[in-house]
């Protein structure tokens, strides 16, 4: 602790670099650039998302009737926004590697949990007026702020703090981190604040219309419903009032939802 904490208390942890595959989607996504060919060739640069994205498309979930054998047609049928931010959910994934055993079950154990949320909240989000892709990106980045602690601690040639440390750590430092690195790797102010509300089922709301729901009311729901027993009791909040459900409608709601992830 005694290492790390003046680190994150003083804003110099060392953050992870995006990819450049995604570094590159976000700044053309900015300037409004993006068309099926210049994304097309952005992807192509990196073979293993190329081919993910073509899996994701011949996947049960996205229903094609035909088989998709190249990107341009992948891209066709997504369509160029969702696409993009599929393609940088994917680059993420990149980061999440370890050596120390400890530091690889922790990151793996996040990025299941993060990737549990994201394919809930992309099928939630077709029963909203919300772009699927923006809704699986922020349940993907809603516990990023991890990744800057358990990167660092795997860095180290040894591993001075247990499981219940690391995990303390987390919980007290993750939603400033993941403000700071979010906010370094240039994304929407919308999705900077997601790591702040994601465990808040009463929180006021990241859109000018507070009535309407948002990516980041789909994460909270999600997080709630993979993170609790079966039997839980939904709370009555400001969450719940934007998706337009009751707490005695959530459970059988979740659970239809989940049952189209596949």
């Amino acid at each position: 602790m005694e290492q790390i904490l003046p680190l994150i208390e003083t804003g110099k942890l060392p953050l992870p670099t995006l990819p450049s595959v995604a570094q590159e989607i976000l700044q053309a996504n900015k300037g409004d650039n993006l068309t099926t060919e210049s994304l097309g060739h952005l992807i192509e640069q990196d073979p293993a998302i190329t081919a993910h994205l073509i899996k994701i498309a011949n996947s049960p979930l996205v229903g094609c009737s035909t088989e998709v054998t190249d990107l341009k047609t992948a891209i066709g049928l997504f369509g160029v926004l969702y696409c993009s931010q599929l393609a940088i959910s994917l680059a993420l994934k990149q980061l999440f590697r370890a050596r120390h055993s400890v530091v690889a079950e922790l990151i793996q154990k996040t990025w299941e949990d993060c990737s549990q949320v994201a394919g809930l909240c992309l099928v939630m989000a077709k029963s909203y007026s919300i772009n699927p892709g923006s809704a699986y990106l922020a349940g993907l980045l809603h516990k990023i702020g991890a990744l800057p602690i358990l990167r660092w601690l795997d860095e180290q040639p040894e591993l001075a703090l247990s499981h219940a440390e690391i995990l303390q750590l987390l919980e007290q430092h993750q939603g400033t981190l993941a403000e700071q690195l979010l906010d370094d790797w240039c994304f929407p102010t919308a999705l900077c604040a997601i790591p702040h509300t994601y465990n808040n089922l009463n929180f006021s709301g990241h859109q000018n219309d507070q009535s309407q729901a948002s990516s980041a009311d789909l994460v909270a729901a999600a997080y709630h419903f993979v993170s609790s027993p079966s039997d839980i009791q939904w709370p009555d909040g400001a969450v719940l009032d934007r998706l337009g459900l009751t707490p005695d409608e959530m459970p059988e709601k979740m659970q239809h939802w989940q049952s189209l992830t596949g």
